[in-house]
């Protein structure tokens, strides 16, 4: 049968349990925070606990089991700049070995060369020419002349503006600025036969005489020695002996100068150009000129 000490037991022993948890709880809370107090990481909060008191926890524990409420707490902590210690260690002798203080150990070292040599970098190209960098020109430059001299014969010598045209066609008036005459080209070199020929031409119309040699009597082989001798050539004095000297030629490549033979070596004349010969004829005629096939041919020669 329940007595009454039995039901009081009953209303007793939940709020002992209660109790004995909440007391439980808040010494584990109480041994966290004092470890983390302990450490100088944790902040704590004040909590009231019935029949037990004012007590502080950890905030987070307390936010945890919704103890209380808590206002936030900014947590910032300190910087520590910790700088490992410098250690300074000097290199061990090896075994059997000793080493002084200050004394290098040689076999430990490197070799370095006594001599080092560097070579130069490649010098850069120069963008710019030397032209473009110069200030002023690299060669003088003159300016035109606003005026020229010219001269007159008599007067002397006057100054002209350079813009006047060249002053020509005016005697005794030399202008720098008229144009030069032409210098005419160098004739060419005459041949000995041409010359001959010419000096043959100067006894046209001379008297015919025989043996006649010059210089204003002639007959046909005396005309042409006296030629050539003018032209700086001897040759020989009778027709026959002629035609026997110098070079033959054919009728066909005959030039100025060239001797014709006619009648087998019996007469000679002096070939003129253009199938003309000139030659002292006879008494009658005396030196003329003559076509080249008036007469029988005998031979060509060239001196």
């Amino acid at each position: 049968m329940e007595t009454n000490g039995d039901r009081q037991k009953v209303r007793v022993l939940p709020r002992l349990s209660l109790r004995a948890l909440a007391t439980g709880v808040l010494g584990a809370a109480a041994v966290g925070a004092a470890l983390l107090f302990t450490a100088g990481q944790a902040h704590a909060a004040p909590v009231s606990v019935p029949g037990i008191g004012e007590i502080e926890i950890p905030t987070e524990i307390a936010t945890q089991f919704g103890l209380t409420s808590l206002p936030s707490v900014d947590i910032t902590l300190p910087s520590v700049d910790i700088a490992p210690p410098s250690v300074d260690i000097a290199p061990q002798p090896a075994v059997g070995e000793t080493s002084a203080v200050g004394q290098a150990d040689a076999s430990r070292m490197l070799g370095i060369p006594g001599h080092i040599t560097i070579a130069p970098a490649d010098p850069v190209p120069d963008q710019i020419p030397v032209q473009a960098l110069s200030p002023v020109p690299l060669y003088p430059v003159f300016p035109a002349p606003e005026s020229r001299s010219v001269v007159v014969a008599g007067l002397g010598t006057f100054a002209v503006p350079s813009s006047l045209p060249p002053l020509v066609g005016i005697p005794g008036v030399t202008d720098p600025a008229a144009p030069r005459a032409p210098v005419p080209a160098a004739m060419p070199k005459k041949t000995v036969g041409e010359r001959a020929v010419e000096a043959a031409r100067t006894k046209l119309g001379a008297t015919y005489s025989m043996g006649g040699d010059g210089p204003d009597t002639f007959d046909c082989s005396g005309l042409v020695q006296w030629s050539y001798r003018e032209a700086g050539v001897e040759v020989p004095r009778t027709s026959y002996s002629q035609l026997a000297a110098g070079t033959p030629v054919s009728v066909d490549d005959l030039q100025p100068g060239d001797l014709v033979s006619y009648y087998g070596g019996g007469h000679s004349a002096l070939y003129l150009g253009d199938g003309k010969v000139i030659h002292a004829s006879d008494y009658g005629s005396g030196v003329k000129v003559s076509p080249l096939t008036t007469m029988p041919m005998a031979g060509a020669r060239r001196f």
